[in-house]
Formats: C-alpha cells, structure tokens, sequence
C-alpha cells in the first residue's frame, strides 16, 4: 500500500469541528457581548476598579491581538503529509491561533507573578 487512505468518518470528524469551533466562538462572542452591554451603570466602578472599562479594553485588546497576529502570520508555504499548502488565508489563520494562545500564555504567567509580588 503506497498511498494514505483516510478514515471512513474524517469529512464527517472535521464538518463536526467546524461546527463545533464555530458555536463555541458564537456563544463567546455573545457572552462578551452580553455581559458587557448588560452591566449596570453603577457597577461599573467595583471597590474602586473601573471593571467597565477594564472589561471593554480586555474584549478591544483581545481583538486587536487578533487582527495584529494575523497580519504577522507567514504565507510561505508548507509541506504537510506530501500535501503542499499555499492558501495563505488558512497559512496566516494557523499563525494567528498560534501566536495568540502564545502571547495570552505569556500574559497569564506575567500576570501571576506580578500580583504575586504586588502588596
């Protein structure tokens, strides 16, 4: 056998992801949306904190990560099981997801250390 063979279920597998990605950013973008728009006026400022503000900046910020890493992303083509990718909306797309959940990752562990040396 010299060729690959996939299984009988991987179009059903990947529409399933598709579906199932596409949900998830669907009810997160709603959930931000929500929350955000449904906040009350005099919770915004919470022991001194402006959580509405903050809140607004960290859905802006998150976005605008987005659209930068994007940008960022290669289009150099790649080779994957013999198979030559040179789309390169779904090239920058991969890059974007990785530089992103990269950056966040980082921004976690800065976050913890920071607050745990903060009085």
């Amino acid at each position: 056998m010299n060729s690959f063979i996939s299984p009988a279920i991987a179009d059903f597998m990947l529409w399933l992801m598709y579906i199932t990605l596409a949900v998830a950013m669907g009810v997160t973008a709603y959930s931000v949306w929500h929350g955000l728009r449904n906040r009350r006026k005099g919770s915004d400022v919470v022991n001194g904190v402006p959580a509405g503000r903050i809140g607004w900046m960290v859905a802006i910020g998150f976005v605008l990560l987005m659209v930068v890493t994007y940008a960022l992303g290669s289009t150099q083509p790649i080779l994957t099981n013999g198979t030559l990718l040179i789309d390169t909306f779904w090239l920058r797309l991969a890059d974007m997801f990785i530089y992103t959940s990269i950056i966040l990752i980082i921004g976690c562990f800065v976050s913890a250390i920071v607050s745990r040396f903060r009085s």
